[in-house]
């Protein structure tokens, strides 16, 4: 009978069967088109997390390459030892950063006070206030890490680096509250624009005078661009200095188990590169560095995803929804992300050659280190994806020791492997330990949310597990 009807269509129509299957499929494509386009419309939760994640694609899609063409020009300018230097002088800037986190942007998204302008000047005051000390605290412990790592240049490194702290502290707050609103389509602008004018005072800077100095110089215009532009396209109040008793005691509340959990999260994904080049040397940082800036480009995506879009829709969720809803979104995270898995299955399996066809032969050594690390990254992808889940529901402990899980094997195997192994010795220890952080992170949101799904983590770790054995069977 269909295939009656479908004659009879094709004697009206007159077109033949595969002119009449490529009309079809325009018209399934069309009518999907339409079907997205009007998911993406409205002030509606499902249309708002739609349009944030586009944004969020946008972003990625154009700042990665930018950062990516940045390194392959600066690479060629600069030596590996550069890019040692200032990893590891990153490093501690980053350690002091989470050290004293106290989680204002999130307790922002999350806060019910988070539009309140008393809210949100207190948390502007405490950010300010933050930003100094860190500044004073690098300059104080610059010169005793200096004299530890033997290399004096670290001494000014680190100050220099400490100014972007007290800079970024004057930052708007209207960046959570346009993330706690999904409105990300101006704040992408913003971080791309940022990103833009900083690379290209790096790049300037290092064809001039190709020192380490070029790379610290782009870090403080990159907080001062950041800070002027989010004033200038997010700012939602008057800023000024305030400080309202319970809005400080709401923040700390929420905050320190935070605290907590980015200083443990620093030891865990950081601590790596502090004692690497103890263990190992400086240039097998620079190596690690390198592998692990081409990890970012699949990871940072999901950790986007997942802070931007993912976390502040679970917050509306457990506010309005309590949890029945949790499954669904992250089914659908879990569907659409699946492309962005196989790029660290790609780094599997290509590590050498993408480090050979990318770089010139002194940074060689990065690729088996690529290959090692993407089985890590593609389970921190899968943690990332419901790293907002804890902290959403309003359980911060509990997000504070999935983050403790990473650091009680990560250092020590990698330190153990890296005598008789080398830098792929040390790899293959962090990688052991992404894969504990991962089991006791879904144990720990299985305690809160019983009935979350599992069957997202079965299948992506079949796809790993196969990967892993098609590359063993073929070194």
């Amino acid at each position: 009978m269909l295939a009656r009807l479908r004659r009879v269509h094709m004697s009206v129509t007159g077109l033949d069967s595969s002119q009449e299957d490529r009309a079809h499929r325009r018209l399934v494509a069309r009518a999907m088109d339409h079907r997205l386009a009007r998911s993406m419309k409205g002030e509606g939760l499902k249309a708002k997390a739609l349009r944030g994640a586009g944004w969020t694609l946008v972003g990625f899609a154009a700042k990665k390459p930018l950062g990516l063409v940045s390194t392959l020009v600066l690479t060629r300018l600069l030596f590996p030892e550069v890019f040692g230097l200032m990893a590891l002088a990153g490093v501690f800037m980053t350690g002091l950063q989470m050290f004293s986190d106290i989680g204002i942007r999130p307790s922002i998204i999350q806060n019910k006070r988070g539009d309140d302008p008393d809210f949100l000047n207190t948390a502007w005051t405490i950010q300010i206030i933050r930003g100094f000390v860190l500044w004073l605290i690098a300059c104080l412990i610059a010169y005793p890490v200096s004299v530890v790592y033997g290399e004096p240049l670290l001494f000014p490194i680190l100050c220099a680096i400490g100014s972007t702290a007290a800079i970024r502290g004057f930052q708007t707050t209207g960046y959570a509250t346009a993330n706690r609103k999904l409105l990300l389509g101006k704040l992408t602008m913003v971080e791309l624009i940022t990103h833009a004018i900083a690379i290209a005072v790096t790049i300037a800077w290092a064809w001039v005078h190709p020192t380490v100095w070029a790379l610290v110089g782009g870090g403080v215009i990159s907080s001062l661009v950041s800070v002027s532009l989010g004033f200038r396209v997010l700012n939602t109040h008057q800023h000024r200095i305030r400080w309202d008793q319970d809005a400080a005691r709401e923040l700390f509340r929420f905050g320190k188990w935070i605290f907590i959990s980015t200083a443990i999260t620093f030891l865990s994904n950081s601590g790596d590169k502090v004692f690497l080049p103890k263990i190992l040397s400086i240039v097998d940082l620079s190596f690690y560095a390198l592998a692990m800036a081409l990890l970012a480009i699949p990871t940072s995506i999901i950790k986007k995803m997942a802070t931007q879009v993912l976390f502040p829709v679970y917050v509306q969720i457990f506010h309005k929804s309590g949890e029945q809803k949790i499954n669904r979104v992250t089914y659908k995270f879990f569907t659409y992300s699946i492309p962005i898995y196989l790029i660290p299955i790609a780094f599997i399996f290509l590590g050498e050659p993408v480090i050979s066809l990318m770089y010139d032969d002194r940074y060689r050594h990065a690729g088996p280190a690529l290959s090692i690390l993407a089985i890590g990254g593609y389970m921190t992808m899968m943690r990332a994806s419901q790293n907002g889940l804890l902290l959403a529901a309003g359980d911060s402990k509990r997000a504070m020791l999935a983050s403790a899980s990473r650091i009680a094997t990560g250092l020590p195997l990698g330190a153990v492997l890296a005598v008789p192994f080398g830098l792929p010795g040390f790899c293959a220890g962090m990688v052991v330990s992404d894969s504990i952080a991962l089991l006791v992170q879904r144990k720990l949101a299985r305690t809160r949310i019983p009935k979350l799904n599992s069957a997202p983590d079965q299948i992506l770790l079949a796809i790993l597990l196969l990967a892993v054995a098609i590359r063993a069977m073929t070194v």
